[in-house]
């Protein structure tokens, strides 16, 4: 990496943001456009993208998907806000905080294009990873980001798929 570093810049700030994005951690998970913004080099992004470590907004987990039941997808729900609906996408992560429990779908935080599911003063055993989550109610916008108030853990649905 010396040499590289010595002899090709531009080639050593590559590999630089493609091991920082390859290797798990925090922030790992995140889309290829946030990794963009974020200021990764171009040619990392892409190396990224097509080993499937990121993806692109327009290639996002679940999207096209045919959801259990009829639900509506969670990259759909923004088009539905103010109405009632049964939304499902493939869980990216569940945050506690103070107040309550923020599970998201579809894209991860701090994506403004993710689905929140959103238990206030409720607490949830984890849920394990590739698991598709669905929830019923009214969708609502919240600083731009689709959400859903739920009651409690038992007012979600998980499904799992043994591929």
């Amino acid at each position: 990496m010396q040499a590289l570093a010595d002899n090709c810049s531009n080639e050593y700030d590559i590999a630089v943001d493609y091991i920082s994005n390859r290797v798990p951690g925090p922030g790992s998970g995140s889309s290829c456009d946030e990794l963009r913004a974020f200021g990764n080099r171009e040619e990392a992004v892409t190396l990224l993208e097509q080993e499937g470590t990121c993806t692109s907004r327009g290639n996002r987990p679940g999207m096209g998907q045919q959801w259990p039941e009829g639900g509506l997808g969670w990259d759909e729900a923004s088009d539905h806000v103010g109405t009632v609906q049964r939304v499902c996408g493939p869980l990216m992560s569940g945050r506690e905080t103070a107040d309550g429990t923020f599970v998201n779908i579809g894209e991860d935080y701090p994506s403004p294009d993710r689905f929140t599911f959103v238990l206030w003063d409720s607490y949830i055993d984890p849920i394990e990873p590739g698991t598709t989550v669905c929830g019923s109610g009214k969708i609502r916008l919240y600083k731009g980001v689709a959400q859903m108030d739920v009651r409690d853990a038992s007012a979600l649905e998980l499904w799992s798929y043994d591929g």
